[in-house]
Parts: structure tokens; C-alpha cells; sequence
């Protein structure tokens, strides 16, 4: 098991321990794993509303967040929150008890559990690196710089043409032609995922949004592209992407029908709340994507048997679309 940092990630930790030189500070690392190898591609700066002391040092968590979903989305891989990493004052190279209990929480993240950087400057600057195991087992590990180390697919950002398109789903204009042609269900979709949303269910009645501001339905986008292409590049899935009075819509006008889901951001409690079929659920970024990879592997596993005499490869979703997603005629918008 080893770090892998690219020398993007490596120079802005260098960048904020100089910034800060006088007192602690941090950060967070956006990356995923691979084969035991931990990939750094980001490191997340904690933000203005920090708080920074000589021997304490708290992360401003809105910022990050906000940070870490506007970091994410230029990158064509998924990555995800994989650990952090903070400075000590002097030689003290050790978790003290505070860093316990934020580590524990990282490391229940994921089942790989997470990574933990040390810095010092004593006097030059020194980073040791650990694996955190749940619930809070520490082993110190190897890292090296250097984005000849990472595969390429990992650094690959998204391209114009991909964004342009997530805009020509949101400005369309809703005019039908004609001409039917085949898309995957996104009917099909929600109805295979719903058994795992029961957890998330809100039991309260819904409240329709009152109009928000820009920065908020920017902050709402943000949040559901991913899983917006996920649907649409990934399964294939051809739909309507509408705003309108605090509300994010998802649009799928069929022979069969038409579906719709929606999506609202509720600032008293600073959440997504995802809507299907009159029933709310508690939604954060990349959920739906997750929740369909789930109910993919428990298919693949049911059918394992029938999997292997036929060769075919049950864990990649969009070589199994046809079998799970139901292929509908989907009315084209118009230009």
C-alpha cells in the first residue's frame, strides 16, 4: 500500500504550509484507489472561515464542501474524498486524541477507510503518511510525487464539448418533433434503484422551494451533474434537464408516458432533497449513480452462474443496460 500525489496536489499543501507558516492548518485529498494505491489529485485548501492556531486547527466544512464538488466535476473520473491532511507544530508527529476522532470519521467513509497526512517543519518541511483502518487503526506508509506515477485516466479533465451539452440539456427549449428514437427508460432507472432509497425516505410533507438566488441553483447544478451524466452518457438514458422556481427537473416524455424527478436544496437545513413519485429523499452528490451500482452488483451476483456461461461482464452498467434499463421511444427536443 502506498500514496501516489500528483505534483498538482503535492505543491498546493507546500503552497498552504507556507501560507500559514506561523500556525496549523490543513486540507483535504480528492483522489480514489486502486489496487491498494491510494491516488492524490487534488488537495483541497480548508477554506477562509478556518480556524488557525499556534496548536489547533479546525476546517471551515462549507467551503470544503462547496469546494470539493466544483474540483470534482472538471475531472472525467469519479473521485472522491479519500482522506486529509494537517500540520503539527513543531516535531510532534503523532495523532493527538482530537485527530482520532476526526480520522474515525474518515476512515468509516469508505471500506478502504482513509489516508492521513502529518506535516512539520522542523525546520524543513516533513509529511508522514498513514493509512487509517476503521475504527481507528493507524500504518504509517510510503508516498511519492509525481503524475508519471497516475494513470492518465485519472488526470483526464472533462472536455468543452461535454459541458456544452450539459447546457443544451438545461436551456432546450421543450418544443417535441416528431420523430421517435430509442433511449433507455429513466422509469426503468428510478424503479431499480428505489428499494435502496427507503433509508433516505423524509416522512414530511413536501414544501414547494421559494424562489432561491443564482448562487443557490448554481450550487443545485452542481450537485446533480454528476449523476445527471452518469445517466445520460453512461445508461444512455436521453432526458430533459429543466429549472424553474428553486427547482431542478429531470424529463422524460416517452410513448409510454411521461417521467419526471425533481430536485430542491433546502437552506435551513442544508440539503438536496431528491423528489420521485410524490415521495422525498434526502440526496447528496453522486447518490444515484451509486445507488444503481449497488442494485447492478447484487443482479450480478443472483445471476453469477448464468454470467459465466455466457462471458459476459455484468459489473460494467453499460454493457447490462438493455437487461436492466427498459429501451423506450423518447420524443426528441427541438434545436
Amino acid at each position: 500500500m502506498k500514496v501516489v500525489f500528483s505534483d498538482r496536489a503535492f505543491s498546493a499543501i507546500m503552497a498552504e504550509t507556507t501560507e500559514k507558516i506561523e500556525t496549523e492548518t490543513g486540507g483535504l485529498f480528492l483522489g480514489t484507489v486502486e489496487n491498494g494505491i491510494w491516488y492524490v489529485i487534488e488537495a483541497i485548501d480548508p477554506g477562509p472561515k478556518s480556524v488557525f492556531e499556534v496548536a489547533y486547527f479546525e476546517y471551515d466544512q462549507t467551503y470544503t464542501q462547496h469546494l470539493i464538488n466544483k474540483v470534482a466535476n472538471i475531472y472525467e473520473a469519479k473521485l472522491d474524498l479519500i482522506g486529509l491532511w494537517h500540520r503539527h507544530p513543531g516535531s510532534f508527529d503523532v495523532f493527538s486524541s482530537t485527530d482520532n476522532g476526526t480520522n474515525s470519521k474518515y476512515a468509516k467513509m469508505r471500506g478502504e477507510g482513509a489516508i492521513s497526512a502529518l506535516v512539520n517543519v522542523d525546520p524543513r518541511f516533513r509529511l508522514t503518511m498513514y493509512h487509517v483502518a476503521p475504527p481507528c487503526k493507524y500504518t504509517k506508509i510510503a508516498y511519492v510525487v509525481g503524475n508519471d506515477f497516475i494513470p492518465e485516466k485519472y488526470l483526464r479533465l472533462k472536455t468543452a464539448d461535454h459541458f456544452e451539452k450539459i447546457m443544451k440539456r438545461i436551456l432546450s427549449p421543450s418544443k417535441k418533433q416528431e420523430e421517435l428514437h430509442p433511449s433507455a427508460s429513466m422509469n426503468s432507472f428510478f424503479q431499480r434503484i428505489m428499494p435502496y432509497l427507503v433509508d433516505r425516505l423524509i416522512k414530511e410533507q413536501a414544501v414547494r422551494p421559494p424562489l432561491y438566488s443564482e448562487e443557490i441553483n448554481n450550487n443545485l447544478i452542481d450537485r446533480v451533474v454528476p449523476d445527471i451524466t452518469f445517466m445520460s452518457d453512461v445508461l444512455g438514458i436521453e432526458m430533459s434537464v429543466l429549472q424553474k422556481d428553486g427547482l431542478l427537473a429531470l424529463v422524460q416524455d416517452t410513448i409510454d408516458g411521461v417521467c419526471k424527478a425533481f430536485f430542491a436544496y433546502d437552506d435551513m437545513k442544508k440539503q438536496v432533497i431528491f423528489q420521485f413519485e410524490g415521495n422525498n429523499y434526502i440526496y447528496e452528490e453522486g447518490l444515484l449513480e451509486n445507488l444503481y451500482r449497488i442494485a447492478t452488483e447484487v443482479q450480478r451476483k443472483g445471476d453469477e452462474s448464468e454470467d459465466e456461461k455466457s462471458g459476459s461482464d455484468a459489473t460494467d452498467p453499460s454493457k447490462i443496460v438493455n437487461g436492466v434499463l427498459k429501451l423506450i421511444g423518447f420524443y426528441k427536443k427541438g434545436e
